[in-house]
């Protein structure tokens, strides 16, 4: 089995920030998350054991993003097959293969809005900026922006989180969360 959430605080760190959201008064369980960027599944699967519903965006295309290795580590074909495994697993996970942007137009057609979006695709700063950008309105007005990878070894999803709004919160596995006012 491929996984990326190996280390030592990556699963913890994940809950951390999902107790962080809850502690707040939002009961996850009645809840839809949009996450965008699945790759095998880690970080879907903790969403599909705490939510209500997990939409998951992902295109399952190799060479998204060449500061990620894990955009060419692995065959997407193997990646995908593995993700699909866990979605007969948990039946609250919806899949949709496409891209970010491919996802908003979809989602913009049906007028949907939701109160946490995890944002963990393209860790370059244009692709975090813009996905931010093409997201943010499909947040409800007091809804959580969240995400992954804030840390040093990508800088780019550092900048682009930080010219929209310092966390409120940042997590042992580099998650990161916003609530919007």
């Amino acid at each position: 089995m491929i996984s990326i959430r190996n280390a030592k605080f990556a699963k913890i760190g994940l809950n951390d920030m999902l107790d962080y959201i809850e502690d707040t008064g939002l009961v996850l369980k009645d809840e839809t998350v949009v996450e965008i960027g699945s790759y095998v599944g880690d970080s879907t699967e903790i969403f599909a054991k705490r939510f209500c519903e997990v939409i998951s965006i992902d295109p399952f295309v190799n060479g998204y993003d060449d500061k990620d290795p894990a955009s060419y580590q692995y065959p997407m074909g193997v990646v995908e097959k593995q993700f699909d495994i866990l979605c007969k697993k948990h039946i609250n996970i919806i899949k949709k293969k496409m891209t970010s942007k491919e996802a908003v137009n979809y989602f913009n057609d049906i007028d949907f809005k939701v109160n946490i979006i995890y944002i963990d695709g393209i860790h370059a700063y244009e692709g975090v900026k813009n996905d931010i950008k093409m997201w943010l309105p499909l947040l409800n007005p007091s809804g959580w922006l969240t995400g992954h990878d804030y840390q040093g070894k990508f800088p780019g999803t550092i900048k682009a989180v930080d010219e929209f709004k310092k966390p409120d919160m940042t997590f042992r596995d580099t998650s990161w969360v916003i609530r919007i006012k």
